[in-house]
């Protein structure tokens, strides 16, 4: 199977697969001529690189989770150790999706201020938004403060 052909199918790009060639984190077989040789097993593990690193985790962390077994002298060592990682994964996770809840609670808010501004005809700048009952809710938003430059007019 062509890399080229695993990279569409994944969403991304030769590079990176090549990248996480370089990196030890995959070892395709070769042909006599030495042309890497891919099979579903592979793309199993680029997906599930992928995967990963999409969360956040890094290269670096990936490597270590994957060169746990051969670096440990027993399968009770091995299996001990990469728990501990995959807990310690499952322990970032957790805070990640505490703050996307965070966030998603964020964006309600800002979804229900800006209700308040449908049917507006007033220009949407501060001199006219500030004088507004509504616009005084949008500090009840984090995300409402990208949206509404704070700045004064000049």
């Amino acid at each position: 199977m062509k890399i080229g052909a695993i990279a569409e199918r994944l969403g991304t790009t030769v590079r990176t697969l090549r990248y996480y060639e370089e990196q030890g984190l995959l070892h395709p077989r070769r042909s006599p001529g030495g042309t890497r040789q891919y099979d579903a097993e592979d793309e199993a593990r680029f997906a599930a690189l992928l995967a990963l690193t999409r969360l956040g985790f890094s290269l670096e962390r990936l490597a270590q989770l994957a060169g746990i077994r051969s670096a440990s002298q027993t399968g009770d060592a091995a299996s001990r150790e990469v728990a501990a990682l995959l807990r310690a994964m499952d322990a970032e996770l957790d805070a990640q999706a505490r703050a996307i809840a965070e966030q998603r609670a964020d964006i309600e808010r800002a979804q229900a201020f800006l209700q308040g501004c449908h049917g507006c005809s007033r220009a949407p700048v501060r001199s006219e938004c500030d004088h507004c009952q509504i616009s005084a809710a949008r500090q009840a938003s984090a995300v409402m403060r990208v949206v509404w430059d704070e700045r004064p007019v000049a």
